[in-house]
Parts: C-alpha cells; sequence; structure tokens
C-alpha cells in the first residue's frame, strides 16, 4: 500500500511525550501521521503534503495552534482541525468557535475519546477511517506515562499563569485515567481549587462514588495539606508525585504559618440539631 492511500493526519505538538502518545496510538490504527512541532512546522506540512485532519495544540512557540488555523483559514484549505489543549476556558471556545474548530480536546488526551474523534470527522468529510482501538487496551497507561501527562498539564498550566507549576491526575491501578486538574487558585479566586483537589473532584463525578481507595493519585508535586485531607477522605492510599515541598520551596510556609485556635462552642444547640437532621 502507498503512502498515498493512507489517511495522512497532523499532530502539531511541542510536548515529546503527548506528541509520541497520540501519534504511536494513530499509527496502530493505520493512519499515516504527519508531525510537528509548532504551528509554523505545521504550516509547511500542509504547503507540501495532503493532510486529511489536523490535531492541533494551542500554546506552541513561537506559532500557536489558532495562528496555524488563521493561516488554514486565508488558504481556503479544507482541512478539520481539532484542538488539542489543557485550557477549558470560555474565551478559548468562543474563539475556536469563531475559526471554525471542528473539536476541543481536553489534555491529557485520552485514547479512546482521540481515535471516536477521528473516526467521527472523517466520517463527515465522506472517507473511510481505520477501525476503532479496542478501549480496554488502548486507555492504559504506565506510572511513568502517566506521571510525564501529569507534569506536561503542570507545565501548561503555568505558561498560561492560571496558578502555577501545579497539576494532578486519579487514574485506576490498571492505568485509566478518571480526572485530571491543575491549580487554579489564581484563576478561579478559590482557595480550595489546589491541583489534587480538582482532579479528585473530577474522579469522583465521573465514576459517581467518593471512595477511590482503589486509585492512585499522581502529582506534579506534593500534595498541599488541603489535598491531603481531602486524599485521605476518598481513601486514595498510593501517591506518586515529582517534586517534594523541599524541592519546590513550600516546606517555609507550612513552617511559618500561625496555627488555627479551636474552641467548642454551643455543643448543646448544635447536637439538638444533628440528631433532628439524622432523624429527617
Amino acid at each position: 500500500m502507498s503512502e498515498d492511500s493512507f489517511i495522512n493526519v497532523l499532530i502539531a505538538e511541542d510536548n515529546e511525550v503527548s506528541r509520541d502518545m497520540m501519534t504511536g496510538i494513530l499509527r496502530a490504527q493505520g493512519y499515516n501521521v504527519l508531525g510537528a512541532v509548532d504551528g509554523e512546522s505545521a504550516i509547511r506540512v500542509v504547503d507540501d503534503n495532503l493532510v486529511d485532519i489536523a490535531l492541533v495544540d494551542i500554546n506552541m512557540a513561537p506559532t500557536g495552534g489558532f495562528e496555524f488555523m488563521k493561516y488554514v483559514i486565508s488558504k481556503g484549505l479544507k482541512i478539520p482541525v481539532v484542538i488539542i489543549t489543557g485550557d477549558d476556558s470560555a474565551d478559548l471556545l468562543t474563539e475556536a468557535s469563531s475559526l471554525g474548530v471542528a473539536k476541543v480536546i481536553q489534555k491529557p488526551v485520552q485514547p479512546d475519546r482521540l481515535l471516536q474523534t477521528v473516526q467521527r470527522i472523517l466520517k463527515r468529510q465522506g472517507l473511510n477511517p481505520a477501525p476503532l482501538a479496542v478501549e480496554g487496551r488502548a486507555t492504559r497507561y504506565s506510572a511513568e506515562e502517566l506521571m510525564d501527562q501529569t507534569i506536561e498539564l503542570a507545565a501548561d498550566n503555568a505558561r498560561r499563569g492560571r496558578g502555577g507549576p501545579y497539576a494532578a491526575l486519579v487514574a485506576t491501578k490498571e492505568g485509566q485515567i478518571l480526572g485530571t486538574g491543575a491549580n487554579g487558585r489564581s484563576a478561579r479566586v478559590d482557595p480550595t481549587a489546589h491541583a489534587e483537589v480538582m482532579a479528585i473532584r473530577k474522579a469522583v463525578e465521573k465514576t459517581g462514588r467518593d471512595d477511590l481507595s482503589d486509585c492512585i493519585l499522581y502529582c506534579s508535586s506534593q500534595p498541599t495539606k488541603v489535598g491531603e485531607a481531602l486524599i485521605v477522605s476518598v481513601g486514595i492510599q498510593q501517591i506518586y508525585y515529582g517534586l517534594s515541598h523541599e524541592d519546590t520551596g513550600q516546606i517555609k510556609v507550612h513552617k511559618q504559618a500561625s496555627q488555627p485556635t479551636y474552641s467548642q462552642l454551643c455543643q448543646n444547640q448544635a447536637l439538638e440539631m444533628f440528631k433532628t437532621a439524622k432523624k429527617d
């Protein structure tokens, strides 16, 4: 079979781990993958090749995903573009919609969602997509791959100025991703928006249960005190982290912080309220 008989997929992603992961998934299904490391090199790919669909990261330097999309529009190229990003802001979705983006996929990219998206869009283009991979095998990552994706999320969060280089990911022991989160304290004005808290919230929403004792937590940095309390609450027993508090300098904050004072007040009234609520 010649290269022209393949469906050509452009992957423009400056993170090597993410790019290699998506490339491996698509090539295993028979797609021909053309790689690029930024918007400028992606433009050269579409100038030199017939591209059927493009998967493009937003935050690439010096030229990002939206700049690539604008070039595609200016040249009248009929290439469906899927934006790959860690940004879930309304502004991004609005701009993506105005540029005619076919789909926005959040990082880290899950294999089953990636394949389903590519298949659906190619069918709309009148093309015969490659068969969908078996989900049970495709969606499993090693511990190292999950940590790599967590660190990538942290780096992306820092680039966007949303809360520093902090991210977390909850996965099953078999390596399936249940939820991801990044520190959003700056962007959300939310003192509880720690990375591990956000990841656990998503995992609980996805599974419909608050017992995550059969799950593993991956953090770019050692969990915060707030995160530790929630980790204990949901029963997570195993945590992997990239950097310690000493590595990031956060240990000084904990040592200098004043300790709150706890005093019991109105015990009888509170106890009566509690008993009544339990009866109801």
